[in-house]
């Protein structure tokens, strides 16, 4: 996906004002983390994992004869294997925070998505779920807050239209320490004249050459919604 999603935490008090971030500590982030899922633009069917075509059995309309002697046999397929799931959004799908700067200077607690990846084509949409993570591994993690992005369009390798320009965000994470891939201009697909870049940062990897476009840089836990949680 490009550019890679990115999540913004606001924290509020009991009375709603929101807490400082600008001294050291006042918040503890050791323990935040934001996941992500595939969702349909409508954002009513999951789409994370999706039932790969190799495995589907497909039961014919009409039962097969089958001729022995003077009598005559239906064979039913009854038996019919169920198929075997396979993930279509890839990549780490978990973040943890980081307490960084933003574009005015002020301090936010942040979750990169660098290395997403959907498999098949297709207009989606990503939620975020925003956990807790508890002091042992046998308490379960209650979901606090969920935030929906934008609908955005994963492509065909041939439809690709290609790679555009670091967001202003991308590159202000970049710069204090988030491993998030930058490019200095935008890059064509292979359809069109091929305009060329080297990354600034981590070369990221595609999933069978698909693409993301829509999944904006988000300054809010609301994602491009311009309100908090």
């Amino acid at each position: 996906m490009d550019p890679p999603p990115i999540v913004r935490l606001t924290v509020r008090g009991a009375d709603g004002s929101l807490i400082g971030l600008h001294t050291p500590g006042n918040v503890d982030i050791s323990q935040c983390m934001v996941m992500a899922e595939l969702f349909t633009a409508d954002r009513l069917q999951p789409c994370s994992l999706v039932a790969n075509p190799a495995t589907t059995t497909v039961i014919p309309d009409t039962p097969h004869i089958r001729t022995i002697g003077d009598s005559t046999m239906s064979v039913l397929h009854l038996a019919v294997p169920p198929p075997i799931s396979a993930r279509n959004l890839t990549g780490s799908t978990g973040a943890s925070g980081d307490l960084l700067k933003d574009l005015t200077g002020n301090y936010g607690i942040f979750f990169a998505f660098p290395d997403l990846s959907v498999r098949t084509d297709g207009v989606y949409t990503l939620k975020f779920s925003f956990v807790m993570l508890p002091d042992s591994p046998l308490v379960p993690s209650p979901v606090l807050a969920t935030v929906f992005s934008a609908p955005f369009e994963i492509f065909h390798a041939k439809r690709f239209p290609g790679m555009i320009k670091s967001t202003p965000l991308s590159k202000m994470l970049f710069d204090q320490g988030v491993r998030i891939p930058l490019r200095k201009e935008t890059r064509v697909g292979r359809n069109r004249n091929l305009v060329l870049s080297e990354p600034e940062g981590v070369k990221a990897t595609a999933e069978g050459g698909e693409g993301g476009e829509g999944a904006e840089d988000m300054e809010e836990i609301e994602v491009l919604e311009d309100k908090e949680v």
